[in-house]
């Protein structure tokens, strides 16, 4: 065995062992789940704590009285999940499973979202399990599975071209596999190319979507684990290949750098749901929480070894440029959006240079990105303007509003509010990781780890430090604001004399005296700023939404920005 798939094995087995650790600490409720607020955490728990148990991959420590009593658990609980789905055929929802179990699971109604992955991995269970099932439990899956294939749960069209159609895809794959429906594979296979076609075209439009990526990669793996036939093993590397490569281009150290399309908190601002990376990367700490489990510990799928060690043995800068034609299954272009991001080996800075409303208002559209460590603190650094759906602790939710600039180390954007909307909120605020820091009325200069990390602000703020992070509020003043983050490497500071905070601030203030001004009878903010490379970025932001952007004396141009 090759010492990488070796390294993958131990890593796979160390999540095994901590998801089935986790799965014997929850608290079982009244009505016998561990969860209600989502059935398939019961699922997705169960099925890791009985394959830990009976997979001798995992090398169980566990003594067998200790062992049995985990397997019945985890049985008893897959059980009481399958039990849940509707079989009545004659039901809209049959084929499917509650999604939220309130206070009575018995009276749950059923819900389309727990089938599209949980089906998938209902399949790779067992299939990878049913010659150590007990006879029961064996038949309740099979019956689970056949209810779903009887259903119309997969047999939606692509249209979108997104998630949840790559889960039906992935259905109808396992599906027709699974009963010998050669027809059904046939239409899945034919469902996949489009999607790998389409991606390949128009570029991943659900960018940086998490957790929702991670469906797109869970459910084909399902596909490549368990299907055999020759044309489908092949679509399903490609579109692994495609996604993992997707992947790789925006990982640094257990984190997702750049743009996100959605993203939920456990994601930002610090990169938590981080078990799949840790398997296929594994240059950051094991993980000891576990924010999101799903189908982690069952796949044996590896990357390959080149795409690894390309992104964890960075020694270089590198910037990724790429753009984004947002197009559903008619390959009408509705929009175009270009992404830009710079990575070095210990941090990140990038964006989306357009606005894009997301569904739930769940794009983040900047951020500056630290590896993932063993500490409390956030390991995002961002700035917004409160929008949509915004609730105060939760930094997500950004308001249409701001327009941005990105150079390598540096980010600026800048708020130009309508006076017209009068509901607009009135501040925006600021996300910064904990570390070393100094503030005065529009600065801050921080140490956290190998790096430095400056911000400027057109206003005034306040600074609140919590737990995990320091939050930061600066008021619009005349509906206007401005924000200027820039880092560098610890390394990178020593060659301009730069050894401690002090010594940073000292260099950063006499650089830039002043960075903004704002024309506010004129509604207009200028921007001049001069990095630690010298290099001049200019921008202008009127009440017009007129916008120049400047990079030594250069209009920026998106002519070099490919779709991947």
């Amino acid at each position: 065995m090759h010492y990488s798939t070796i390294a993958i094995y131990n890593r796979r087995k160390e999540i095994a062992s901590l998801a089935a650790d986790k799965a014997l600490e929850l608290p079982i409720m009244p009505s016998g789940y561990w969860f209600h607020h989502d059935i398939r955490d019961n699922f997705y728990y169960a099925i890791h704590l009985y394959a830990y148990c009976v997979d001798k991959e995992f090398t169980c420590e566990w003594d067998t009285e200790q062992c049995k009593i985990a397997k019945d658990l985890a049985l008893s609980m897959i059980q009481k999940v399958l039990s849940l789905q509707e079989k009545n055929p004659l039901d809209p929802m049959y084929g499917h499973w509650p999604l939220n179990l309130g206070d009575d699971p018995s009276k749950a109604k059923p819900n389309s979202l727990p089938v599209e992955l949980m089906g998938c991995l209902l399949v790779l269970f067992y299939h990878k399990y049913q010659h150590e099932l007990p006879s029961d439990v064996k038949n309740d899956c099979h019956q689970a599975i056949t209810h779903i294939y009887e259903s119309n749960v997969y047999k939606q069209t692509l249209t979108y071209m997104y998630h949840h159609e790559a889960k039906h895809t992935s259905l109808k794959l396992l599906l027709g596999d699974f009963f010998d429906n050669k027809e059904l594979i046939e239409e899945g296979l034919q469902l996949a190319k489009k999607q790998l076609t389409h991606i390949q075209k128009f570029g991943f439009k659900e960018y940086g979507a998490l957790p929702w990526f991670w469906h797109w990669v869970q459910s084909f793996t399902c596909v490549w684990e368990v299907v055999k036939d020759s044309e489908v093993r092949s679509t399903m590397n490609e579109l692994l290949d495609y996604l993992w490569r997707l992947r790789a281009d925006y990982y640094l150290k257990g984190t997702w750098v750049g743009p996100h399309s959605r993203q939920w908190p456990h994601d930002a601002p610090k990169d938590r749901n981080t078990l799949l990376d840790y398997i296929h990367f594994g240059d950051f700490p094991m993980p000891t929480e576990i924010v999101r489990l799903e189908g982690t510990g069952l796949f044996t799928y590896e990357l390959a070894q080149e795409m690894v060690k390309s992104v964890t043995n960075r020694t270089k800068p590198i910037e990724i440029r790429r753009k984004i034609k947002f197009s559903n299954a008619d390959d009408m272009v509705t929009d175009e959006a270009h992404t830009y991001v710079y990575i070095t080996p210990e941090f990140a800075v990038g964006g989306i240079w357009e606005r894009i409303n997301e569904y739930d208002n769940e794009q983040q559209r900047w951020d500056i990105t630290l590896p993932v460590t063993q500490t409390e603190s956030v390991n995002q650094a961002l700035f917004f303007h409160p929008g949509i759906k915004y609730i105060p602790g939760d930094d997500r939710h950004a308001s249409t509003y701001g327009e941005v600039m990105y150079h390598k180390d540096t980010v600026i954007q800048v708020w130009n509010v309508p006076f017209d909307n009068k509901e607009a909120i009135s501040f925006i605020i600021g996300c910064l990781p904990k570390g070393e820091w100094q503030f005065n009325n529009h600065r801050g200069y921080g140490k956290i780890g190998d790096t430095f990390l400056q911000f400027h602000l057109l206003n005034e703020f306040k600074m609140v430090e919590k737990v995990d992070r320091i939050s930061i509020t600066s008021p619009l003043s005349s509906n206007l604001n401005g924000v200027i983050m820039e880092i560098i490497s610890s390394k990178e500071a020593k060659e301009l004399g730069i050894y401690d905070l002090l010594s940073f601030i000292t260099n950063m203030e006499e650089k830039n005296k002043t960075c903004f001004a704002s024309d506010r009878s004129a509604e207009k903010i200028n921007v001049s700023y001069l990095t630690w490379r010298n290099e001049l970025l200019q921008f202008s932001l009127d009440n017009q939404g007129n916008v120049d952007r400047l990079l030594n004396g250069q209009s920026i141009s998106f002519v070099d920005y490919q779709i991947m």
